[in-house]
């Protein structure tokens, strides 16, 4: 009894491996006709024991993805509707399958020899499509899928470390990757992936794609994750190739010092600067915003009208001017307007008080006019004209 159990035993088992690579046959004639269909067929063989080591298994769910992808790459090319974000996973998911099936292609068989089977066949099928990876970036990123069009452009900039794409991926120099890294950065910034942008965009620049806009993207990526010193390194790159063009890099270098209350450093910096571009109004505002880190408000206030005296049209200098005399009128109301007659205190308001807000205001208007997003200069004007009693401007600004 106990032998025929065993025999048993072992038909059993045999049977059960018989059974899971005939599935593996079957789902492999499946694929040429519907592939979404024969990978889910296949899919218990990924986990199988008797399966899920044979790299036969790993290359038939390869090939499939990618003929799929080969596939619908020519309906879309006739113009039929397809969906777009299924043929850039397929192949996606291709090389992934393929990437399983190598290491499991190289194992030695029972007398200690390596005899790949599907090795050359991986390599070249995965060569022949590496460019296509850009492909099925773009898919899922027009089907607004980011995350699968990171995954995808991913392999093509790893392609030159992984040895299916290697020999293909050399022939491409260092720029065409610092693309794709950039391409990878608006990517992963809509998909909400803000550290993995910022890694992205600095990628790029470091890979040769220095264009104005990936130092502007990395500033606000590292921005919205509140890393000023990563946007002063990055800005003051770019304010040495950038910086005639726009100067605000300065302002980002010198708010780094602020936030570390080196002052000295900062004046260093920007004073430097100013020596250079001495017509540079976003030179002097810069330094207007750091005097009033410094509690310095005469020459605060000194720097925001040099700033407007060469651009008049320097909305930050304006705000910044229109707030600091509105700062002054409340600390003179503050400080010298208690225990007045009611007589003294009109007096005070019409000869210190409201002539800064009415001064104020008209640096705000302008500001606002220039930029209506400065929700900071139609807040300001409302509590002045609110303080000046001035209802006609009152209801305006209201309505703005």
């Amino acid at each position: 009894m106990k032998k025929i159990s065993l025999i048993c035993l072992g038909l059993a088992t045999a049977t059960g491996v018989m059974a899971q690579q005939s599935l593996v046959k079957e789902a492999e004639r499946a694929m040429k006709d519907n592939y979404p269909q024969a990978i889910q067929q296949l899919t218990p063989a990924f986990t199988n024991p008797e399966t899920m080591e044979d790299a036969h298994t790993w290359f038939v769910a390869g090939k499939g993805a990618v003929d799929f992808f080969d596939n619908q790459q020519v309906m879309i090319q006739m113009g039929k509707d397809v969906d777009k974000k299924a043929v850039g996973h397929a192949l996606v998911d291709g090389i992934g399958y393929f990437e399983k099936a190598l290491p499991l292609d190289q194992k030695p068989d029972e007398k200690g020899k390596v005899k790949p089977k599907f090795t050359k066949k991986i390599k070249d099928i995965a060569q022949g499509h590496y460019l296509d990876l850009q492909n099925a970036a773009v898919y899922m990123y027009e089907a607004q899928d980011y995350p699968g069009a990171v995954e995808a452009w991913q392999l093509f900039v790893d392609g030159r470390n992984n040895p299916m794409f290697a020999d293909k991926a050399k022939q491409y120099a260092d720029t065409i990757y610092g693309e794709i890294y950039f391409n990878m950065g608006i990517a992963n910034s809509l998909a909400g992936n803000h550290e993995g942008a910022l890694g992205d965009f600095k990628n790029a620049i470091q890979s040769g794609y220095t264009k104005k806009n990936a130092y502007d993207y990395g500033i606000s990526e590292a921005a919205q994750l509140q890393k000023p010193e990563e946007m002063a390194v990055l800005a003051e790159e770019a304010y040495g190739l950038y910086g005639k063009e726009d100067s605000r890099y300065i302002g980002y270098i010198v708010n780094n010092y602020i936030d570390k209350k080196q002052y000295t450093e900062a004046n260093e910096l920007i004073d430097k600067y100013i020596q250079s571009n001495p017509n540079d109004s976003q030179l002097y505002f810069v330094k207007a915003i750091l005097c009033d880190a410094e509690g310095k408000t005469p020459e605060c206030l000194t720097n925001l009208r040099k700033a407007i005296e060469l651009d008049d049209n320097n909305a930050r200098a304006l705000l910044q001017l229109g707030y600091q005399l509105c700062k002054q009128g409340d600390a003179i109301d503050e400080n010298e307007g208690g225990g007045l007659s009611n007589a003294d205190y009109a007096r005070l308001q019409q000869e210190k008080i409201f002539p800064l807000y009415k001064e104020a205001s008209q640096y705000l208007e302008k500001a606002y006019q220039l930029d209506n997003n400065l929700d900071d200069a139609r807040t300001m004007l409302r509590g002045i004209y609110y303080k000046l009693n001035d209802e006609e401007n009152l209801k305006r600004v209201e309505a703005m």
